[in-house]
This record gives structure tokens, sequence and C-alpha cells, in this order.
């Protein structure tokens, strides 16, 4: 209030919220659908032509460009769940030790699998696969991020019977696909442990719920991808031991 009576309010502030790994998981899945047309084209080319030309290499580097974007985005999405769960979380005992100065920096993929496991209580056996499934991915993204330009023997795609660089042999059509269907069912599991967090993820697992289960309808909805089991019937399955285990 001022000295002349009158009543100041402070300026009121809006703040937002976004979480941005279903955003990325749909870019992983825009990105194998537009990988699997490349495909299509190349193996087309190929049964055309027989041997390379310049549509031919115009059409491999469209592929690979669908799948490094396929790739990279699904890592991504993980990455960005993992800022979700952090955001929503206590601090993890470790965290301070991964980036203390003087000592070597904990992989960013270490740091991303043990909060995971850490907040969301996972268990073994299914900790250690989604591990797995974690460091596979990043590495995948660490090609594609900091990509090799040195000299390599050409490696031989059966797919396409032609001899090409290790970059159109890791980032194919299949990898993409593979990626995709594993980083769907691995955050499918991650949302459902969110009940196992605090409070405040707890909270938040409905609404996550929500957009996850709105982009597996638009994965289920795309012809030709393979199909995937939902983690709930997984974990339903194992509960009563119909399951071959490995449940989080």
């Amino acid at each position: 209030m001022t000295d002349q009576g009158e009543v100041v309010m402070e300026p009121v502030r809006t703040q937002l919220r976004m979480d941005l790994w279903p955003q990325w998981l749909h870019e992983a899945l825009d990105a194998t659908i537009a990988a699997r047309v490349a495909y299509a084209d190349l193996l087309a080319e190929v049964a055309g032509q027989g041997e390379a030309g310049d549509r031919l290499a115009e059409l491999l580097d469209r592929e690979l460009r669908a799948c490094m974007r396929a790739i990279s985005s699904s890592a991504f999405a993980v990455d960005a769940f993992y800022a979700s769960v952090q955001a929503r979380s206590p601090a993890h005992p470790d965290r301070a030790k991964w980036r203390a100065p003087g000592r070597r920096r904990t992989p960013r993929q270490a740091q991303v699998s043990e909060a995971l496991r850490y907040h969301l209580k996972l268990r073994q056996p299914g900790a250690s696969e989604i591990r797995a499934r974690i460091k596979q991915l990043f590495k995948f993204r660490g090609w594609a991020v900091h990509a090799d330009a040195t000299f390599r023997d050409a490696i031989h795609r059966e797919d396409l019977d032609l001899g090409v660089g290790w970059h159109h042999a890791a980032f194919r059509t299949e990898n993409a696909v593979a990626t995709l269907g594993s980083t769907f069912q691995m955050l499918d599991v991650l949302v459902v442990r969110l009940e196992r967090g605090c409070q405040e993820l707890r909270e938040y697992a409905p609404f996550a719920r929500e957009r996850l289960d709105d982009l597996l309808d638009l994965y289920d909805a795309e012809p030709g991808l393979p199909p995937l089991r939902r983690a709930r019937d997984e974990m339903r399955d194992t509960d009563e031991g119909g399951g071959k285990g490995g449940a989080a």
C-alpha cells in the first residue's frame, strides 16, 4: 500500500511446463514411417536397375536421413522422459557425484538408466533389460551426433545386395523399426511404473498414460509396423505366472 492509501498488486506471473518426450516419440514414429516409404522406393530402384546410380545414391541418403531422425528421436524421447521424472522427484543421492569436478563424468546413458531405476523402483530382471536398451539407444544416437568420417571397408547389405558405407548399414529401416518398437515398449513400462514414484510422479501418471496411449494408437494404426504387446498385459501375465519374466 502506498502513502496515499492505494493498494499495489504484484503482476501476475504465468508459468508453463511442457514434457517433450511425447513430441520426440511422435517425431520418431513419423520418421520411421518416412524411412519405410524411402526403403520401398529403394527396393524398387534396386529391382529395376540392379546397378548403382545417382537415383540409387539419392534414395540411400533419403533412407539414411529418415532413419537417423527416427533413432535419434527415440533416444531424445527417453532422455526427455528422464527429465520429466527428474523434475518431479527428489534429487538422486548420487547426482552431485555424477557431475563432480575433477572426476570422470558419468555417461549420460548411465545417469538416465540409474535415475529411472531409482525413482521408479525398477526391479530385476527388468531394470537390467531397460539399462541395456538405453545403452544401445544412446550408442546409435552417438553414431549420429558424433559421426565418424574416417575411411572404412564397405559393408554388404543383403537386402539390397549392395556394398554400402557403415552409416547406410547402421541407419537402415530395419533398425529404425526395431528401435521405435523397443522405445515404445520401454516407455510403456516406465509410464506404468510412475505409480511407484513419489507423490508428484503418481499424480502425473494418468496424464503420461493418456499421452502415450494416443501415440500407441497411432503406432497401431500404421500398417506394416510390428504389433506391440502392452506393458499391463505383460505384467499381468508375469504376476499370474504365464509370462517369461523380465517385468520391471
